[in-house]
C-alpha cells in the first residue's frame, strides 16, 4: 500500500513539471482523485463535497486568516483531499497546517498562495511529511514543495535523495538553497542547489540576481534549474556543459542575452520560453536541433545567431517572438513545423533552406511585415493556413515550380527569383589628394529592398573603415585622408540577408608638382640649353609646354606645346637675360609651371 501511495505522489509531481513545462492549464483535478459533482456545502470558513467513498474534499477556503488548519473531519466525515482551487481567492494565508487523513496534494493547491511560508503536516500522516515548512514524502526521501513565500535560506536534509524540479520553482524571495552535509545525493555551493558531485545544476535560487557564473565542474544545467529568476541578468555557461534539459531558463524574465558553449547539441523544450528581456542569443553549430517552443514568447528578441549544423526546429519555437526581424537558416532542416514562426510581427524576410520538403500549418501567421519568402523547389508542401495575415508577402522561387502554383492558388504576389548581383560602380578609379571618390551602389535579382555598405582601407594595411553600415542610402562619398592606394569594398543584401561583395582599387596622388630642370643658367651666344620635363603627383600621363622671351618683352615665343616630348632645347639668339617657363600637364588638365633664367654672353 505504501509503495503505492508513493508512486501516486511522484505521479502528482511529474504532472506538474509537464503543466510547467508545456504551459498547460489544468481545469480540474488530477487523474485518479474521486469527487462527486453534488453541490458545495459549507463548514465554518471552508466548502466542501462528499466523495462516493464518504469521505470529503474541502473544495474552497473563504476566510481570511494567515494560518489556517484542514479540518481533520467535516461532520463526522474525514476530510482526505484538498481541491487544487481551495485558496484561489485569498494569497495572504502564511501557514497551513493539514491532518493526519490527508492523502493527495497537489501542488497546484499552493499555485495562489505567493506568501504562504510554512505548510505543517501532521506526525501521523501515512503519506506526507514536513521539515522546516516544506512538504516532502513521509520518509523524507522527496522534496515536493517548498512555499512560495520562503526567504533567506533554506536547507534540504540529509535523507533527500529526490528533489522535485519544481519544488523551489516559485520561491521568488528565496535567496540560498543549503544541504545538510550528510545527504549523499545533493549539494550546495553559495546557495546553489547541486548534484552531489557537482556536475549537474539542479536549481538557483529564485531570488538570485544579478550576473551568475555556472562552475567550470558542470556539464548538465537542469529541468527548470533557472526558471523563474526573474531578476537575474545574465548568465555564464562555461565550456564544460554539453547538455542543457527543458525548461532550464524558461521564465527568466529578466535574463538579457545568453551564449550557449560548443558541445551542446538541442535546445530542449520551453528551454528560454517567457525570457521577456533576452534579447540576442548565439547557438553554436554543434546544436543539431530546437525543440517545441524553445524561444517561445521572448517578446524582446531581436537576433539569434542560428548553427549551420541544424536539422530541426520544433513547432512553435519561436512563436510571437515580436521583434525578431531576419534569421538565417542553413541547409538541413526538411520540414519548417507548425506555428515556427507564428507572430513574429517584426519579420520582414526569409531564405527557406534547400533541403526543406514542406512547411506545416500557420508557420508564419500574423507574420504582418514579412515581404518576401524564397521558396526552393524542393517544398512539394504548404499548408493552406500557413501565411495566415501576411498581408504583404511575396513569394520567390522557381518558374514552375510547386512554390509558384500555390501562390497562384492562394492569390499571393510572386516573382521568379534571380541570383543577387552586385552592379555598384565608382566614379573615378584616381583622384588627387582632398579630392573625392563617389560609390554609386546598385544591384539585381535576389529578393529586393536592397541595403548597402560601404567600407575602404589604405591597401598596406587590414583594417577596413566603415564608411556607411547596410542602408538603403545608394550613394556614398568616401574623401580618403592619405596619398596612397586605397582598397574599397561595397556590399549588397537583399531582404533574405544574403551578400554579394564588390572590390575596387582607388589611387591618391599627391597634388601636382613640376620638378623640371635646365642644363645652364648661362650659356654663350649661339649655344643651346636644354630642358628636361619631369613631374610628380598629379593623375596620369603628363605632357610638357616650353616658352621663352627676353627678360624686358611680355610677349612669350612657343618652342614646344604640350607634347609626350620631354627633352627640348631652347637657343637663344641674343645677348641678353632670358626667361624660359615650362609646363606641365596631367590627364587630368591640371598644370603646374616652373620658371628658370639665362644668360646669354658674347
Amino acid at each position: 500500500m505504501k509503495g503505492k501511495i508513493l508512486r501516486k505522489v511522484l505521479a502528482v509531481s511529474l504532472s506538474a513539471v509537464m503543466m510547467i513545462s508545456t504551459g498547460a492549464a489544468t481545469a480540474g483535478r488530477f487523474v485518479g482523485t474521486d469527487i462527486s459533482v453534488r453541490a458545495a456545502e459549507t463548514y465554518g470558513d471552508f466548502e466542501y463535497q462528499i466523495n462516493h467513498d464518504d469521505t470529503v474534499t474541502v473544495t474552497k477556503y473563504n476566510g481570511r486568516d494567515k494560518e489556517v488548519t484542514v479540518p481533520k473531519e467535516i461532520d463526522g466525515k474525514t476530510v482526505t483531499d484538498i481541491d487544487w482551487g481551495a485558496f484561489g481567492d485569498w494569497t495572504g494565508v502564511r501557514v497551513l497546517n493539514i491532518s493526519e487523513n490527508i492523502s493527495y496534494l497537489s501542488n497546484m493547491i499552493f499555485s495562489h498562495c505567493p506568501n504562504m511560508t510554512d505548510i505543517n503536516i501532521d506526525e501521523n500522516n501515512p503519506v506526507y511529511s514536513s521539515y522546516n515548512g516544506a512538504l516532502f514524502t513521509k520518509d523524507y526521501q522527496q522534496m515536493l514543495m517548498c512555499p512560495y513565500g520562503k526567504s533567506g535560506t533554506y536547507t534540504v536534509p540529509g535523507d533527500t535523495q529526490v528533489i522535485s524540479s519544481e519544488a523551489f520553482l516559485k520561491c521568488s524571495k528565496l535567496t540560498d538553497i543549503d544541504v545538510d552535509k550528510n545527504n549523499r545525493v545533493y549539494s550546495s555551493v553559495d546557495g546553489v542547489l547541486f548534484s552531489k558531485d557537482g556536475k549537474k545544476i539542479v536549481r538557483v535560487p529564485a531570488g538570485k540576481s544579478g550576473k551568475y557564473s555556472i562552475p567550470s565542474s558542470v556539464s548538465v544545467i537542469g529541468t527548470l534549474a533557472f526558471a523563474r529568476c526573474d531578476n537575474l541578468t545574465a548568465v555564464e555557461i562555461p565550456n564544460t556543459v554539453n547538455e542543457m534539459e527543458q525548461s532550464a531558463f524558461s521564465m527568466c524574465r529578466g535574463l538579457e542575452s545568453i551564449v550557449i558553449p560548443d558541445g551542446v547539441t538541442s535546445i530542449k523544450t520551453h528551454m528560454f520560453s517567457s525570457c521577456i528581456n533576452l534579447k540576442s542569443v548565439k547557438l553554436p553549430d554543434s546544436v543539431t536541433e530546437i525543440e517545441k517552443y524553445a524561444f517561445y514568447l521572448c517578446w524582446e528578441l531581436e537576433d539569434c545567431t542560428m548553427p549551420k549544423k541544424l536539422s530541426k526546429i520544433g513547432a512553435s519555437a519561436f512563436a510571437s517572438c515580436q521583434k525578431l526581424k531576419n534569421i538565417k537558416l542553413y541547409e538541413g532542416i526538411e520540414t519548417i513545423e507548425d506555428d515556427v514562426f507564428s507572430g513574429c510581427s517584426s519579420f520582414t524576410s526569409l531564405e527557406i533552406p534547400k533541403t526543406v520538403k514542406s512547411i506545416g500549418s500557420y508557420s508564419f501567421r500574423d507574420c504582418r511585415k514579412l515581404e518576401s519568402l524564397a521558396v526552393p523547389k524542393s517544398v512539394l508542401s504548404i499548408n493552406k493556413n500557413t501565411f495566415y495575415h501576411c498581408d504583404v508577402l511575396t513569394i520567390y522561387g522557381e518558374k514552375d515550380s510547386f512554390a509558384e502554383r500555390y501562390a497562384k492558388e492562394n492569390a499571393i504576389p510572386f516573382e521568379e527569383r534571380k541570383d543577387l548581383a552586385n552592379h555598384s560602380v565608382l566614379d573615378t578609379n584616381e583622384i588627387l589628394f582632398g579630392g573625392t571618390v563617389t560609390v554609386n551602389a546598385k544591384a539585381d535579382g535576389g529578393m529586393g529592398n536592397y541595403t548597402y555598405a560601404v567600407l575602404y582601407k589604405k591597401k598596406a594595411e587590414k583594417k577596413w573603415t566603415v564608411k556607411q553600415n547596410y542602408s538603403t542610402n545608394d550613394t556614398v562619398i568616401i574623401k580618403p585622408a592619405k596619398a596612397t592606394e586605397y582598397d574599397v569594398c561595397v556590399k549588397v543584401q537583399d531582404n533574405t540577408g544574403k551578400i554579394i561583395k564588390k572590390f575596387f582599387t582607388v589611387k591618391v596622388n599627391a597634388k601636382l608638382a613640376n620638378t623640371s630642370a635646365i642644363s645652364a643658367a648661362t650659356i654663350k651666344k649661339g649655344n643651346t640649353v636644354t630642358v628636361t620635363g619631369s613631374a610628380s603627383g598629379g593623375i596620369g600621363s603628363y605632357q610638357y609646354a616650353v616658352l621663352y622671351k627676353k627678360c624686358y618683352e611680355k610677349k612669350w615665343t612657343v618652342r614646344q606645346n604640350y607634347n609626350d616630348n620631354s627633352e627640348i632645347l631652347v637657343r637663344p639668339y641674343t645677348n641678353t637675360d632670358y626667361d624660359i617657363c615650362i609646363k606641365v600637364r596631367d590627364s587630368s588638365g591640371t598644370i603646374a609651371k616652373k620658371y628658370f633664367k639665362v644668360t646669354v654672353n658674347q
